[in-house]
């Protein structure tokens, strides 16, 4: 490489930065042609590039795989800036604005969440996911009637794709528990149990709910088989070891809270 070009767009590249331009499209193309010249010796310095900058030379797709990288390793602080310049470059990309969104939604930073998933709605109109995720960000900001849409349009485009502990008809009923409709709550759960019987999220939001009901023994049923498949949930033992105090078996009943609170701990 010609590192005299890259003095000069150098020079010229901080010039029109203070400059007005009659055409804006030579001071972009100046600044980039000095990022471009000066990548390989930031690199060398290691500095780290942000902004715009960042993404130069980089594939959407690139960025996608880092994000999912990060995400996978529960690290969504640095997956939240390679999924945000994936949307950004390709918003058309599978998932791309899909992910995004989630991770801000995990970073409870739940407007920007809710703008970003209306985003990549534009182009997966039936991504039961996308509308799964809107609803919990709208409910988590008291958007309640727009929280419920949402988790409607959700369970009516859901199907055997969904994850067995994020199907929609989950966090339906749970919204609907939330509004005190514990009795309408039961129909999406149970239907998200035929999608995935061996749900053990599911299994607890049933059973949660019966119990509100004092249909204990229904209760203990659900709670059991959910602690049965994730022996790690606290809120499945605490709940269960309640269930069976109530139904007379003080015993059994206090060794799942213990089991509880040791999963806490």
């Amino acid at each position: 490489m010609d590192f005299s070009r890259c003095v000069g767009a150098s020079v010229n590249a901080y010039t029109l930065d203070f400059v007005p331009l009659r055409e804006g499209g030579l001071r972009a193309f100046a600044v980039i042609q000095w990022a471009r010249c000066h990548m390989a010796t930031l690199a060398i310095f290691g500095v780290v590039l942000a902004g715009p900058f960042a993404a130069i030379g980089q594939d959407a797709g690139e960025l996608y795989r880092r994000g999912v990288v990060y995400a996978s390793q529960g690290d969504y602080e640095r997956a939240e800036e390679p999924f945000h310049q994936a949307c950004e470059l390709r918003p058309a990309l599978p998932y791309a604005c899909l992910y995004y969104g989630r991770t801000l939604y995990l970073l409870n930073r739940f407007q920007p969440a809710l703008a970003v998933l209306r985003r990549a709605l534009e182009n997966d109109k039936k991504n039961p996911e996308i509308y799964r995720l809107m609803g919990l960000s709208a409910e988590a900001l008291g958007e309640v009637a727009q929280a419920g849409a949402a988790f409607q349009a959700a369970v009516r485009l859901a199907g055997i794709r969904s994850a067995p502990n994020e199907d929609p008809g989950i966090d339906y009923g749970v919204y609907l528990f939330r509004q005190g409709q514990a009795e309408r709550a039961l129909e999406p759960l149970a239907r998200a149990l035929e999608r995935h019987p061996d749900s053990a999220r599911a299994h607890l939001e049933v059973g949660c709910v019966l119990l509100s009901l004092d249909r204990l023994a229904d209760a203990a049923a659900h709670l059991q088989r959910a602690v049965a498949l994730d022996p790690q949930s606290a809120r499945s033992h605490l709940l269960l070891g309640k269930v069976l105090l109530r139904l007379g078996k003080p015993e059994a009943g206090e060794e799942q809270l213990r089991q509880g609170s040791r999963t806490v701990k």
